[in-house]
């Protein structure tokens, strides 16, 4: 790695408000359905990318070239710089990165990443139309059927994003089988900004192909446009279908991310 100096880039600027970083992106989905108003922490701005604190679970930094940018990797590389340089990335509670997919290699040299994930965030405003069979659909307890949810999603998709019994997820949605098994599941949450978020979406294994994701995916979008102007997913960027099966629904990926665990320096001594 190329030595870090504390000294901030002399290009970089914050913006503080919501409203400003929303013009400055070009009215971002992202940034409108997915960031808080007001923001979580000063964005710090370069010419051409964005780096904004994340929140959460895991924080870290979100760090994204702007549309307009004339070199995206090179703006994002500058982003990156900028936060090893003001120290930012060196408080204990940063755990992560999650950059713009295209432009992840930027990192290289700047800070040192470990184990992660690439992932899509989505985003509709359009209901979709109702799917033939949603009658048979029935609300789950997020308290009493959380240990079945959990079995299945162990089971069919260890890799669903899903957190049953621990109160996040507001609405779940199953499909039961004559025997009266779980067979599809899906939740929605609610992000930090109050806009509904589709989490936990599987379909049995031996099952799968035959529309059961979708007809609970439909469904809870619709439940969750009744709440608010726009629902929000994330997804694998590995799954095709699921992606497919989305963007039939009306969905659109706003941000392609590629997260990462930053790497720590052993302590001296």
């Amino acid at each position: 790695m190329e030595p870090r100096t504390h000294d901030p880039t002399p290009t970089a600027r914050h913006v503080v408000g919501h409203d400003q970083l929303l013009r400055l992106t070009g009215d971002d989905p992202y940034v409108r359905w997915g960031v808080t108003d007001p923001l979580p922490a000063p964005a710090l701005v370069v010419p051409g990318a964005v780096a904004l604190e994340r929140v959460g679970r895991r924080r870290g930094f979100w760090v994204w070239p702007l549309d307009d940018a004339p070199d995206p990797a090179g703006s994002v590389r500058a982003a990156l710089r900028a936060l090893a340089g003001s120290g930012e990335l060196d408080r204990p509670e940063i755990e992560s990165l999650s950059i713009a997919q295209p432009y992840a290699a930027a990192a290289a040299g700047v800070v040192e990443l470990a184990a992660g994930g690439d992932w899509d965030w989505m985003w509709t405003t359009t209901p979709p139309p109702v799917e033939p069979g949603e009658d048979s659909l029935v609300e789950l307890s997020d308290t009493g059927d959380a240990e079945e949810i959990a079995a299945m999603t162990a089971r069919h998709n260890p890799r669903a994003w899903a957190e049953p019994g621990t109160g996040r997820t507001e609405l779940w949605l199953g499909l039961r089988d004559e025997h009266g098994a779980l067979v599809a599941v899906g939740g929605m949450e609610r992000l930090d900004t109050g806009v509904p978020h589709l989490a936990g979406i599987l379909t049995a294994t031996h099952l799968r192909g035959r529309g059961l994701g979708r007809l609970v995916s439909a469904a809870l979008t619709r439940r969750a446009l009744d709440l608010a102007p726009a629902c929000t997913l994330g997804m694998y960027s590995d799954n095709g279908p699921a992606r497919a099966l989305y963007l039939r629904l009306g969905y659109r990926t706003a941000k392609a991310w590629s997260s990462r665990r930053l790497v720590r320096a052993a302590p001296a001594g």
